[in-house]
């Protein structure tokens, strides 16, 4: 058992702690949003090449649903981010080719600009990905139109869905707003986080060991400043 405990470890399984109604929320939620933008898209757009990037818009949604309080989850990440890509994208394949090696750039290209912009989004890469490759068979800026259209909606509908539940909060901006007391002591343990996080419900992609030497390192620090 510690074998393959260990094996588990290594290879980053981790145990979710929400419950079986979290669970269930994500799904629905997700399923419910990607539907809300394939619609748009059919609408909007006759093309059926367009359904390739119901993927990177799937991507941005199983993140707002699934993990409504992670970093990249946020509006500007996701927003910012699939914008940002979308435009790199089209830019690529307009000056330089549609080829395998364009879009590949145009992927880096992203990365680092999302890194500069602070909205790193991985759902991103995708999308530089199809417009760069499928550029020639697009209206650019009418998909990139159309495409953006489906972000805002599937940011707009986390801001519904996620907020109908007390323990979700999106942005998670509205959850500090909400938690934080000035009164509450600032002395806890590692196991008072992992507690906090089962409290929430929440699925949250941090593991209790990285939770654990961040707490250390914090600790240190604060130590540090106490002896000065």
């Amino acid at each position: 058992m510690s074998f393959m405990k260990t094996c588990f470890q290594f290879i980053g399984v981790e145990t979710n702690q929400t419950s079986h109604l979290e669970r269930l929320i994500s799904g629905l939620a997700t399923c419910f949003a990607i539907s809300v933008v394939a619609l748009v898209t059919k609408w909007s757009l006759s093309s059926p090449v367009h359904v390739l990037f119901f993927a990177s818009a799937a991507a941005s949604a199983f993140l707002v649903f699934a993990l409504p309080h992670g970093a990249l989850s946020q509006p500007w990440p996701t927003l910012a981010g699939q914008a940002i890509a979308a435009l790199v994208g089209v830019g690529f394949a307009e000056y330089l080719d549609s080829t395998i090696l364009t879009a590949a750039l145009a992927v880096g290209c992203t990365v680092f600009l999302m890194h500069y912009l602070g909205c790193l989004h991985p759902p991103g890469g995708a999308t530089a990905f199809y417009f760069v490759t499928e550029y020639p068979q697009i209206n650019a800026y009418e998909s990139v139109t159309v495409f953006l259209i489906n972000i805002c909606v599937i940011i707009l509908l986390a801001m519904v869905v996620n907020n109908l539940f007390y323990w979700r909060r999106y942005p998670l901006y509205w959850l500090k707003k909400t938690a934080v007391n000035p009164s509450l002591p600032h002395h806890f343990e590692v196991e008072d986080l992992h507690h906090v996080l089962q409290q929430q419900d929440v699925f949250v992609d941090v593991s209790l060991s990285e939770l654990q030497s961040i707490y250390e390192a914090a600790s240190q620090v604060a130590s540090d400043k106490r002896r000065r």
